[in-house]
Formats: C-alpha cells, structure tokens, sequence
C-alpha cells in the first residue's frame, strides 16, 4: 500500500528554522536545565488510524475509477473492431459503388464516435483523479493538524520546552539534530494517544460447519 504521506523528508528550508532554535536553546541554557524531546512525524502522520482509513478510502475510489475506466475501454475496443470490419468490407473489390459509398458513410460516423468515446473517456479520468486527489490532500491535511495538535498538547503537558522532528532530513539526507543531550523521544506515548479512539471492528464469525 502506497501511503499518503511520505516516508522521509528533505526541507532545506527547516535549517534556518533549526539554527533559531540551537541559538535560543544556547541562551536558555544560561537559566537551567531545558527539556527536549523529538518526534518522528512521519511515524505519527503514517501510522495515524485516520490516516490509514483515509489510505484505504482512497484504494477503493482509485479502484472504482478503474472500473468505470474499463467500461469505457471496452466501448472504445468494441467501436475501433466496427471500424476494422468495415475497412476490410470497404475493401473487398467485388463490392459496387453504391455499396462502398453506404460503408464509407458509416465508417465516418463511427470515427466520429470512437473520437467521442476517446474524449469522453480522457475527460471522465481527469475529472474523477482531480477531484479525488483534491479530496485526499484536503484530508491529509486535517490530519496534519490533529497530529501537531496531539504533539503541542503532550509537549505542554509534560512540560517539554523543545520538540525536534527527528525524522526531518537535510537535502545532504542527514538528520537534522545528530545529537541532543537528555533528550526524549515521544512518538510512541503522542501515537498511542492518537490511536486511542481507533473504531473497533467485530471479529468475523466463522461459519458453521455444514452437517
């Protein structure tokens, strides 16, 4: 299963961010001990059960276009094997004239429909993949926010002055905090949370064996 969100990151960008925040620990180090704990978002936003259940939504639309999409080629293969046959009949010399000017007629008229069902087709897979893909990233992005809200609500209740996302990596592909001393990683406690309201599902009943 392909997920939604990616495995690892490359934001070059969060090393401003980061250097920020070493030069303000720097400084909070002057006044006492600091608490820091890291967290790896990625594990959060892929093993969210709402990001699972969004994944598995996903599968079933992207399985139904491929339904509908298949209807469709089989219009199209049906209507370019007309065509074949009434080239091939187009082409049989013993046919008279009148006869070949009927076939020519009905060939231009299936050609403009097999250019329809190809248009119709391209235009029913862009509209259904956009909406869908416009669905999915408004849903992603929900569950975005419920994750930094379940990581700022653990942070503030133990809490933590720092939270370092450990699993971010530089364009080099190198973590962006290689060491950090005392530090705590929180991912396992932040999804457990997360998935504490996770529906159950009733275990299937075996059938009975027939006597």
């Amino acid at each position: 299963m392909k997920s939604l969100f990616p495995r690892s990151t490359q934001c070059p960008e969060k090393s401003i961010a980061v250097l920020f925040a070493v030069f303000g620990l720097s400084l909070s180090a002057a006044y006492g001990q600091l608490k820091i704990a890291t967290v790896k978002m990625n594990t959060l936003l892929n093993e969210f059960h709402q990001t699972k259940a969004a994944e598995q939504e996903d599968q079933v639309q992207r399985a139904d276009i491929k339904k509908d999409d298949a209807e469709r080629i089989a219009g199209i293969q049906a209507m370019a094997e007309e065509l074949k046959n009434l080239q091939a009949e187009f082409n049989d010399s013993s046919l008279s004239d009148k006869k070949r000017k009927e076939i020519a007629v009905t060939a231009r008229d299936r050609q403009g429909r097999f250019a329809a069902l190809q248009k119709e087709r391209e235009e029913f897979l862009q509209r259904r993949n956009r909406a869908l893909n416009q669905k999915m990233i408004a849903l992603m992005d929900e569950i975005r926010v419920k994750v930094m809200t379940a990581v700022n609500a653990h942070a503030a209740k133990n809490n933590f002055d720092y939270v370092f996302d450990d699993s971010g990596l530089t364009s080099s592909q190198v973590p962006f905090l290689l060491y950090v001393r005392n530090k705590v990683d929180i991912t396992d406690k932040v999804l457990a949370e997360l998935n504490k309201d996770v529906p159950k599902t009733e275990p299937a009943t075996p059938e009975k064996e027939k006597k």
